[in-house]
């Protein structure tokens, strides 16, 4: 089943439009153009997309008013006007989204969350597809069923919710989240509800009568100053309820299979991150040749590695981030062309074959100690990646994969590999062959970087030569005397008591002797 990303853009883009402009800090551009809104808008699509890995994904968008301000004048009125600021950067966000190869809408006479709940509908019918929500508006809670969930997000973070989330927050089931706001209104669409019903009163309500129809057929046995104020407001009420349902038959020109997401226009991509000065963006937009499907040839017999010629890349996977205590799972060798995966009883036979090749990798010093206890020790190992990218002070991890999808590179993170059940032979394979693939296509990006930072004597004459080094001490241990550590033990623990009786004691001592 495939899982299809719903983003809520206004929600997305006025989050990060007020986000830096309640205190006060506006971007701009050289030429003055603002773009406080835009990057916080990139920042959260990409980290929806490193978390989600979505094949499908939407961004819906309100377009001007809609037929609820048809049926009611004051909806949505008292809202401040949208900053010019912040106005200018819709169009460039929607422009972001076509080079990023992400589907948006918008069409006149609804707002983004009828285009989700129209989209959330067809899922609900589609046995091949789900799908997950991602806004901070809580009215779009109403949409979440057994193949919609709802990714709530918060200032720091995110709620997942579900249908029994839902229930364990609310007591109720998602689609009453609509007589919810009937009853209580919301103050930031201007929908009334009752006026002096608050949600605990709400929510107590329709957990006795269920719906809001269902209120006011037992209006009878609900307790006089509460019949009171829902008797005067019952067409307040259900106009209430009417404004709050999401729509879910928006006309759209479009199939819920268009929603895939396509190849960046990297070019155009890069143009208006250097246009918006977006520099980070760029330094982590790397354009490799990643989306290239991989042909992964499984050996079998070592004897079919005897046509590899330098350079080569290659990785090791194992089951543990601890190397020391790990165990192997496979290894996988890449050429330029083909990736080759090798099974663990075939490592050894593997690295006798291409010892004389040169070769690139990610943590030496972790694969050094893993052949090591092999009793094989690796030669001719010219570039590591991750040394590299530590130089240039990327965000990296133990786990390459967070370097990694920093360029596009869809790998799953060690953290989340390592909390599943089990883990077959063909997602062992295919995250092994994109690693060693990753290290090989970007090892010359990171070199022409490490040049113009003049970091190349750094990188080969102090770095690399000290990983062996470090390789060493770690696989053989270093001599230590015990004894005169277990001594140094003693002595700054006296030493230690020391200052805190002169901390603790000294100034009473003062105080008393004058």
């Amino acid at each position: 089943m495939e899982k299809i990303i719903l983003v809520d853009g206004n929600n997305l883009l006025f989050r990060s439009y007020y986000a830096t402009a309640y205190q006060g800090n506006f971007m701009n551009n050289s030429k003055g153009f603002p773009t406080n809104a835009l990057y916080g808008f990139v920042s959260m699509i990409n980290k929806i997309i490193n978390e989600e890995n979505p094949k499908y994904m939407l961004v819906a968008f309100d377009k001007g008013k809609t037929f609820r301000h048809e049926t009611y004048d004051e909806y949505k009125a008292g809202r401040i006007k949208m900053p010019d600021e912040l106005k200018l950067q819709f169009p460039v966000a929607k422009e972001l989204l076509t080079y990023l190869g992400i589907k948006w809408f918008e069409i006149d006479n609804y707002e983004a969350d009828d285009i989700i709940g129209t989209l959330s509908k067809k899922i609900d019918e589609n046995s091949d597809f789900e799908g997950l929500i991602v806004s901070s508006d809580k009215d779009l809670l109403q949409l979440i069923s057994d193949k919609v969930k709802v990714k709530l997000l918060k200032s720091k973070d995110y709620v997942l919710m579900d249908k029994k989330v839902f229930f364990e927050v609310y007591g109720l089931e998602p689609e009453k989240m609509i007589d919810i706001k009937a009853l209580q209104g919301d103050s930031s669409d201007n929908i009334p509800g009752v006026k002096g019903i608050g949600e605990k009163t709400a929510l107590k309500l329709l957990s006795d009568y269920k719906t809001l129809e269902g209120i006011y057929e037992n209006i009878g046995f609900i307790r006089q100053s509460c019949a009171t104020k829902l008797l005067e407001n019952k067409e307040m009420a259900f106009k209430s309820k009417e404004l709050a349902t999401i729509y879910k038959d928006v006309p759209l020109n479009f199939d819920i299979h268009n929603t895939k997401i396509t190849e960046c226009n990297i070019n155009k991509l890069k143009e208006k991150y250097e246009e918006l000065e977006f520099y980070s963006f760029l330094k982590n937009m790397k354009v490799t040749n990643n989306l290239t499907r991989l042909n992964i040839i499984e050996v079998n017999d070592i004897n079919e590695l005897d046509n590899l010629k330098s350079p080569i890349s290659f990785y090791i996977e194992l089951d543990k981030t601890n190397y020391h205590i790990a165990n192997i799972l496979a290894m996988s060798i890449y050429d330029g062309s083909n990736s080759y995966y090798i099974k663990k009883e075939l490592i050894k036979d593997a690295f006798i074959k291409i010892k004389k090749l040169e070769k690139y990798t990610y943590d030496l010093k972790k694969h050094y100690v893993t052949l090591k206890k092999l009793n094989f020790e690796i030669e001719k190992t010219t570039f590591d990646t991750q040394i590299a990218a530590y130089l240039l002070n990327y965000n990296i991890k133990d786990d390459i994969s967070y370097l990694a999808n920093q360029f596009g590179y869809n790998i799953p993170f060690f953290e989340i590999i390592s909390k599943a059940k089990s883990i077959d032979d063909e997602e062992v394979k295919k995250m092994v062959s994109t690693k060693a693939k990753f290290i090989y296509d970007t090892k010359n990006e990171f070199l022409n970087e490490l040049e113009k930072e003049d970091c190349m004597y750094l990188f080969n004459d102090i770095e690399m030569p000290l990983s062996i080094v470090l390789a060493n001490m770690e696989f053989s241990g270093i001599s230590v005397d015990k004894s005169f550590l277990e001594n140094m033990e003693i002595d700054l623990g006296k030493e230690l008591l020391k200052i805190e009786n002169d901390i603790c004691v000294g100034p009473v001592d003062d105080f008393i002797s004058t």
